[in-house]
């Protein structure tokens, strides 16, 4: 069934994580520092998503399987999850091209952690509620482009516990602190795909991270 549009009222999780997943979670959250900055929507550059829904097309063909991630699964049994392409020059470019937005979001400067994907989530994939392990302490997820019957968007939770439920369309992305928000999409996937990147960064003054907690 055709889930409603979701930005003002939350979807009911359909997946809870597993107690290792869970407990490995919490354990993660608790050694995180806050910056108090939470989340916030935006929208890339025309040219920037322009740049990245061509490279993503260009290379269809070199996506290939992921391998088994604790945080990812299907409800639709012998579907792949996820197909993964990345090209580390590209990524490079784009993470520094990116920059300067997670810094003026951040208020300080930033290292790059890592740039993550393409990833191309499949039909009925859904991601448990998680958080990123350090030092993907300032982050932002892209979507890049989607082919969706029904929202798919991204749970994500407050310090305090408060729940909003965030639809992205191609070229939107979201600001958030991945080591201390719980985040996922606990729903599975109803479309054929979602094609989304991921840049996690570093405070350049790394004794931020032990003093700020």
């Amino acid at each position: 069934m055709s889930r409603a549009p979701t930005d003002a009222q939350a979807l009911v999780p359909e997946f809870e994580a597993p107690e290792f997943l869970r407990k490995k979670c919490d354990q993660m959250q608790a050694d995180a520092p806050y910056f108090g900055l939470g989340f916030r929507k935006a929208r890339l550059d025309p040219e920037v998503h322009e740049r990245l829904l061509a490279h993503f097309r260009a290379n269809i063909e070199y996506f290939r399987a992921e391998g088994v991630i604790d945080e990812i699964g299907t409800a639709a049994k012998g579907n792949i999850a996820t197909l993964l392409f990345e090209d580390e020059g590209f990524n490079a470019r784009l993470a520094e091209d990116l920059r300067p937005l997670h810094e003026a979001w951040a208020g300080r400067p930033l290292v790059l952690s890592h740039c993550y994907g393409i990833r191309c989530y499949q039909r009925g994939t859904f991601l448990y509620n998680h958080v990123d392990r350090q030092p993907h302490f300032i982050s932002s997820t892209i979507c890049v482009d989607h082919v969706l019957k029904s929202p798919w968007p991204l749970h994500i939770e407050s310090v305090d516990g408060e729940v909003s439920q965030v639809n992205m369309e191609p070229g939107e992305f979201i600001f958030y602190e991945g080591t201390r928000l719980v985040h996922g999409r606990p729903y599975p996937l109803d479309g054929d795909y979602y094609a989304g990147i991921f840049v996690h960064y570093y405070p350049a003054d790394r004794s931020i991270v032990t003093t700020d907690k």
